[in-house]
């Protein structure tokens, strides 16, 4: 498989979809886009009209540390892990509420995006749904597949009963013979995006899948639960035991939940259903939910074929994938110091994790970072696990995430100016001699809303789409910007524990990104630009959602 051409362009849909959404953005978005703030908007909370609801209990106000779901962490303080417990109702509300739920309102007039859920999304359009499938009844929570609905805390039965095994073989391979306690799908409403940005939604809604994702590993872990996320899985079956239909809304990734950390093992996939045994354990449903935009969505052909020829099926072959392949060479050519991560950290407690994910935000509309340079320990605190490895269905044990991360370091106490990578022993590798300013003036000048130059920090992370494209297809684009997304997620939650806040950006020239990382292959690609700093108080008033 070849990346470039003459034009530019890559040979299959994927790599053409690459660079349509990165090196041609903006003949992209010269195509036109759409308009927001009208009646006709899309409803930012799926409803659901008919069916069985049952509103969950008020969720517990502290969770745990928020490093409970890195190894390292736990290997660090083995005495004090939260033990393993059982998906029970109590558990199902305080999962759902803060890997999705609903954590600021802001009010007043200039409130445009009046919704902020506790994770980021462009424009608080918020694509991503949440579904969840318990194995078994538990404490007032019948077995059954679940939509949650963040704005009333609330389930919505869509299914009842337990996992079918149509779906526990569409998923792959357990690795706990067990089975789990529940799954956990992330779906994408492209409508509540595209409607705005047309093709170029595509990126943003896997971008927030993986986010959610990254979160719901950060909250399954505090909890005592071990998750498992499957990027690769029969669309067909899965789309069809949700509801959905598989263009407007489609499901991204699915998250094992279970009791206890698996043993490893390669995710197998199993035989794929006949269709009389799917008709009889899955039979065809198209649950009716309250719609509002009446957009065209040939308006967003591209962004649909790309998903089309992203579409996996049982009967694939899903090896694992070798995940050095992915990455930069482990020798940084040229670097000069290294700065390691690993020293004294705060112990468990110190960091709860629902008090980081309430304040996590971005900054405000207009980011004007300020105050005094950041502490090292700081910026030590938001990187350390940065790049941790996940359980997924990638490898047959845990894997490092497909994602490469370099910091711009502009204001930190202890730590010189200027560029370094992010190794995950952990440590800082200083890499010299890059001019970092053309970066930073490109930056200002494409975000205006976000004075980077006053950031503490920048962080990019870059993936190989090539590699994405051998391993994965098409589905490479999503994969790899879910993967990033993990990683985001949390930086900017253990960025808010230490009292910083994060904003991602679209809003960069990839190349000059490339030439700054001295990436010189065209297979690696930027795909998430992150302003770490203090925000500084505005006159936005956000009221707090708590119970």
């Amino acid at each position: 498989m070849t990346y470039g051409t003459a034009s530019g362009t890559g040979e299959s849909v994927g790599l053409r979809f690459w660079h349509r959404t990165f090196e041609g953005v903006r003949e992209l978005f010269a195509e036109g886009h759409g308009e927001e703030g009208g009646a006709d908007d899309p409803l930012p909370v799926k409803t659901y009209r008919g069916l069985p609801r049952q509103v969950l209990s008020e969720p517990v106000r502290a969770l745990g540390d928020a490093r409970w779901s890195f190894a390292a962490f736990r290997r660090a303080f083995p005495a004090g892990r939260p033990a393993p417990r059982c998906l029970d109702e109590p558990a199902v509300s305080a999962l759902l509420e803060y890997a999705y739920g609903l954590g600021r309102l802001e009010l007043g007039p200039y409130a445009v995006w009046p919704y902020h859920r506790l994770v980021a999304s462009a424009r608080c359009f918020y694509p991503v749904e949440v579904y969840l499938w318990t194995a078994a009844a538990a404490d007032g929570l019948p077995a059954g597949c679940y939509h949650y609905d963040p704005a009333h805390h609330a389930l919505t039965r869509l299914r009842a009963g337990g996992i079918p095994d149509a779906v526990r073989s569409a998923v792959g391979g357990w690795g706990d013979q067990r089975g789990p306690l529940a799954l956990l799908f992330t779906a994408v409403c492209f409508r509540k995006t595209a409607f705005r940005y047309r093709d170029y939604a595509y990126r943003l809604c896997a971008q927030e899948a993986g986010l959610t994702v990254g979160n719901v590993l950060l909250v399954a872990g505090a909890l005592g639960l071990h998750g498992r996320v499957h990027h690769r899985f029969d669309d067909g079956i899965v789309n069809r035991a949700l509801g959905l239909d598989g263009d407007e809304e489609t499901a991204f990734a699915v998250v094992q939940l279970s009791c206890a950390e698996p043993s490893a093992a390669a995710p197998v996939p199993a035989p794929a259903a006949a269709p009389a045994v799917l008709d009889s354990a899955l039979p065809v449903i198209r649950p009716e939910h309250l719609r509002t935009d009446t957009a065209d969505p040939d308006a967003w052909a591209g962004l649909r074929e790309v998903d089309r020829a992203a579409r996996l099926t049982c009967g694939d072959a899903w090896p694992p994938v070798d995940p050095v392949a992915f990455r930069l060479p482990a020798d940084v050519p040229g670097a000069d110091a290294r700065v390691p991560l690993d020293g004294p950290q705060p112990g468990p407690r110190e960091l709860e994790l629902a008090a980081a994910l309430r304040a996590r935000d971005s900054g405000g509309r207009m980011f004007l970072p300020g105050g005094a340079a950041l502490p090292a320990h700081r910026l030590a605190a938001m990187l350390r696990y940065a790049v941790e490895p996940v359980a997924s269905d990638h490898t047959r044990g845990d894997c490092r995430p497909l994602v490469d991360c370099h910091v711009l370091v502009l204001g930190a106490d202890g730590l010189d100016a200027g560029l370094y990578r992010l190794e995950p022993s952990p440590a800082l590798v200083r890499l010299p001699g890059r001019d970092w300013r053309a970066v930073l003036a490109m930056l200002c000048d494409r975000t205006p809303a976000v004075n980077s130059a006053k950031a503490d920090a920048l962080v990019f992370l870059t993936v190989n789409r090539c590699q994405g494209e051998r391993g994965f297809g098409a589905r490479g684009y999503r994969i790899l910007h879910q993967e990033a997304g993990i990683v985001a997620q949390r930086i900017s939650v253990l960025a808010a524990a230490t009292g910083l806040s994060v904003r991602i950006t679209n809003g960069y020239h990839e190349g000059l990104v490339r030439e700054l990382t001295g990436v010189g292959d065209a297979a690696y690609v930027p795909v998430f630009c992150m302003v770490v700093g203090r925000r500084r108080a505005t006159a936005q008033y956000e009221v707090p959602l708590t119970w």
